[in-house]
């Protein structure tokens, strides 16, 4: 008998990106879903239902806008969202006008060194760079947060601003890693962000406008001397400081 042996079949690529944009609580609402996309370096989604005047319970009339708009490329996401409730003849309302975005790229990369052995310890620095723009009045809440994973080391930083709440201001944390030349390591990043704009509150307190602008970014901001990373994508995350 001849065993006939089977072609090779060439791996798929380890990086993707993957977008999510939703809005909610106004008519139109909806979502804009793409990913993950295998072997692409950057996408985007985008829910953007116009704003409406519309009648709650018949006779309740109120005003809604909302937009969500993600974009994720390797190393760097971003994300716009808005949200706007107004009453315009109303004793009773619904919940607050939504929009929501998360956006994630993952990737690998090699430790290298024309210099040092295989197997010698070596320390990369990233940095997990979360940034918000903003602006709201009236009955606002925005959130944003920033994962940034690389190997075992990670880091959360998050953002949010609230009408009642105390604020949590935007950082950006260092990531040290530990590792050694040679050795594969996975890189991601995920950027989730929220607005909500109220109609009502207790008071009585009417409408809001929350908008924001946010990024999360994962520049390598120092090696060891003579190491550099070998990634698949062939993105270069130094280009990013």
């Amino acid at each position: 008998m001849l065993a006939v042996a089977a072609p090779a079949q060439a791996q798929g690529p380890n990086y993707s990106v993957t977008a999510h944009a939703v809005t909610g609580g106004t008519p139109g609402g909806g979502a804009s879903y793409v990913g993950p996309l295998m072997g692409q370096t950057s996408t985007e989604a985008q829910h953007d239902p116009a704003g409406v005047t519309w009648a709650f319970y018949y006779t309740q009339i109120l005003y809604s806008d909302a937009d969500a708009f993600a974009w994720a490329d390797l190393g760097s996401l971003s994300s716009r969202n808005l949200a706007v409730a107004e009453r315009v003849d109303a004793t009773s309302f619904p919940n607050a006008v939504s929009a929501t975005t998360s956006s994630r790229f993952v990737d690998r990369f090699v430790v290298a060194s024309d210099t040092l052995p295989k197997n010698t310890p070596v320390t990369l620095t990233f940095r997990a760079a979360l940034t918000v723009d903003w602006d709201g009045s009236g009955l606002y809440d925005g959130r944003a947060s920033c994962n940034v994973q690389i190997g075992a080391s990670s880091a959360t930083p998050k953002w949010s601003e609230a009408w009642n709440k105390a604020s949590t201001a935007a950082s950006s944390p260092l990531v040290v890693v530990k590792t050694t030349v040679g050795a594969t390591l996975w890189i991601s990043g995920r950027l989730d962000t929220s607005a909500f704009a109220s109609f009502s509150a207790p008071g009585p307190l009417y409408g809001g406008r929350t908008a924001i602008d946010a990024s999360c970014e994962t520049p390598l901001v120092e090696t060891t001397p003579g190491v550099q990373l070998i990634t698949e994508s062939g993105f270069d995350y130094a280009t990013l400081q």
